[in-house]
C-alpha cells in the first residue's frame, strides 16, 4: 500500500522548520569549533559548553523532524504517537545531559587540586568563541522567536525559552572564559576554569532533572480524567440515535494527547455514506468537547439480536 503524498505546508510552517534547521546548523558549526578550542587550550569550561551544546542540538533535531512529520500530517507513522517520540527523547538526551554533569562536576573538582597547563593563545581563542556563542544564541532567539509569532506550536513555543536559557547561560561562561584568558594559569584564572566548569555541569543537570521529570509521567499511559469522560459519553448520548449499538470506548493520554477509540455498531442496510457522515459528526464532536484529543471512530457491523 502506497503512502499518502505529503500535505502542503503554509508559509509560517515552513518559517518555523527553517528558523529551527538554520538555528541548528549554527550550534553545529560552532561545537566542531569549540571541541577543537577546547582541546587546544585545555579549556574544561569551553568543552562542557560544547557538550551540553552537542546533546541539546540531538534534541532539537529530534523535535524538527517531528515538526515536520505534524506540518505534513504523518503523525501517524510513529508507534507510540508524536507526544511519546518527544518524551523518548527527553528521557535519552537527560540522562546523557545528567551524566555528562556529573562528569563535568568532578573533571572541575579534579582540576581544582590539580591545576591544569592551559595554552594562552588558546584560552583568548576559546573567548573568542564564547562571543560568537553569545552572538550566535541571541540571533537564533530572534529568529525563533519571530518564527513562533501568530502560532501556537509548543515546538517552537519551547524552543524559544530553551534558546533564551542557552543564551543566558553564554552570556555567564563569557564572562568566566574572558577570566580565565586574562588570568591565564594563575589562581584567579584557575578559579574562573573551575566556577565556569561547575556552572556549566550545574546547567546540564538541572536540564536532565527538568527533562526526567517532563518525560516520565508522559511514558506511563494513563486514563482520562473523569470529566473529560463524562464528555465522550455526552457526545454518544447527544447521537444516541444515529448508530445502532455501541461496541466498545477505549481512552488514555499517550504522551501529552488524549487518544479516543469508539467503535459503533450500524446494522447491514445502512448506507456507507450515511455511516461515513456519522462517523465523522461523532469524532468530530469529541474532538471539540476534549481540545488536542486524537479520536478514532472505526464503525462495524451490527445484527440485531434474534
Amino acid at each position: 500500500m502506497t503512502s499518502p503524498p505529503p500535505a502542503a505546508i503554509d508559509a509560517g510552517s515552513q518559517q518555523r522548520e527553517r528558523s529551527m534547521l538554520m538555528a541548528g546548523l549554527s550550534d553545529l558549526v560552532l561545537i566542531v569549533i569549540a571541541f577543537a578550542v577546547a582541546i587546544w587550550a585545555n579549556s574544561l569550561m569551553i568543552g562542557a559548553e560544547a557538550l551540553r551544546g552537542t546533546l541539546l542540538f540531538s534534541l532539537e533535531m529530534v523535535l524538527l523532524i517531528l515538526m515536520r512529520r505534524i506540518h505534513r500530517g504523518r503523525t501517524h507513522t510513529f508507534d507510540y504517537g508524536a507526544g511519546k517520540l518527544e518524551q523518548f527523547a527527553n528521557l535519552g538526551i537527560g540522562t546523557a545531559m545528567g551524566l555528562g554533569g556529573l562528569w563535568v562536576a568532578g573533571t572541575a573538582a579534579y582540576r581544582w587540586w590539580n591545576p591544569p597547563v592551559q595554552a594562552g593563545l588558546g584560552l583568548y581563542f576559546a573567548a573568542t568563541v564564547g562571543v560568537i556563542n553569545v552572538a550566535q544564541n541571541a540571533w537564533a532567539f530572534r529568529a525563533l522567536s519571530l518564527a513562533s509569532r501568530g502560532g501556537d506550536s509548543v515546538i517552537m513555543i519551547g524552543q524559544v525559552r530553551t534558546r533564551l536559557a542557552k543564551l543566558v547561560s553564554s552570556g555567564l561562561v563569557l564572562c568566566a572564559l574572558c577570566v580565565n584568558a586574562v588570568f591565564g594559569d594563575s589562581p584567579i584564572g584557575l578559579a574562573a576554569e573551575v566556577l565556569g566548569s561547575a556552572f556549566v555541569a550545574l546547567v546540564m543537570l538541572e536540564l536532565a532533572v527538568s527533562m526526567w521529570r517532563r518525560a516520565m509521567p508522559s511514558l506511563l499511559d494513563r486514563t482520562l480524567e473523569e470529566a473529560q469522560q463524562e464528555m465522550i459519553n455526552r457526545a454518544l448520548v447527544d447521537h444516541f440515535e444515529d448508530y445502532d449499538d455501541l461496541v466498545s470506548v477505549k481512552s488514555r493520554i499517550s504522551g501529552n494527547t488524549p487518544l479516543v477509540e469508539i467503535v459503533l455498531g450500524f446494522s447491514a442496510h445502512r448506507q456507507i455514506g450515511e455511516i461515513q457522515r456519522i462517523v465523522d459528526k461523532v469524532a468530530a464532536t469529541v474532538g471539540n468537547l476534549i481540545p488536542g484529543s486524537r479520536v478514532t471512530v472505526i464503525p462495524v457491523e451490527w445484527h440485531e439480536p434474534s
